[in-house]
């Protein structure tokens, strides 16, 4: 399947935002109902939350830039549940008035192109972003990242590690994200394998309701898979949270 230019891109997502009424859709998947997204916002968030309790990581009163913030959807989640100063950026002005409404802080940028000073921010999250950006841009995107991270600050994302074939997705190998952050002096220092959605990958397409089985068959195993992959990497996960440190 053909992937989408850069022009593509950033009109897709900059305008995502007007044609999607549902918070989760925008920033999930567009064509799927609630409980099918609402499935991808758990999972991420017990990861993350799980990551924070393990390694008793502490965001309170820490500068955290969320890139591609979407609605608000993690800047809630870090402000409101750990505590954070949190900021969000996104090329979306619809998204980003949705967050000021909501009382959260986030500006009109890009991701490669940021309206913050060097050195700023103590953590930067990027929750599914960097995937959807071409891979010419992806560089750029990780250098903004680096300039704005303070010293011994982290990066922690949730990407795709598997050849997804959508037109939006632009996945890297584990090794791939690895090198790129490591170009611009972030070192991997954490690693879970995540989302593994191994029904809703084999159930074949033709079955009745077959999103609604796949979910709900997932959601047990997709916890038990998470607990054994926690700080191990896996051929089995499509995505992992991996945390870079500058």
């Amino acid at each position: 399947m053909k992937k989408l230019s850069d022009e593509q891109y950033v009109d897709f997502w900059r305008n995502i935002h007007s044609k999607t009424h549902d918070d989760l859709a925008a920033v999930c998947f567009p064509d799927k109902p609630l409980y099918f997204n609402r499935f991808f916002d758990r999972i991420q968030k017990y990861a993350l939350t799980k990551y924070f309790v393990n390694e008793r990581v502490s965001l309170a009163d820490k500068e955290v830039l969320d890139v591609g913030c979407g609605r608000g959807r993690w800047l809630s989640f870090f402000k409101e549940k750990h505590s954070a100063i949190a900021t969000g950026v996104d090329i979306s002005r619809d998204a980003v008035q949705a967050c000021v409404g909501r009382g959260l802080n986030a500006c009109e940028g890009s991701i490669t192109d940021m309206p913050f000073e060097d050195d700023h921010f103590d953590f930067i999250s990027s929750i599914t972003v960097l995937l959807h950006l071409p891979y010419g841009l992806k560089e750029e995107a990780v250098a903004e990242v680096s300039r704005v991270l303070k010293p011994g600050g982290k990066v922690i994302l949730i990407e795709n590690t598997w050849e997804d074939p959508s037109p939006h997705v632009y996945s890297l190998s584990v090794p791939g994200w690895v090198t790129l952050f490591k170009d611009y002096g972030m070192n991997l220092v954490h690693i879970s394998g995540h989302c593994f959605n191994l029904f809703r990958m084999k159930l074949p397409s033709r079955i009745p309701f077959r999103d609604f089985m796949a979910i709900y068959l997932d959601y047990p195993l997709e916890y038990s898979l998470m607990n054994y992959f926690y700080s191990k990497q896996s051929d089995i996960a499509l995505q992992h949270l991996m945390v870079f440190e500058k």
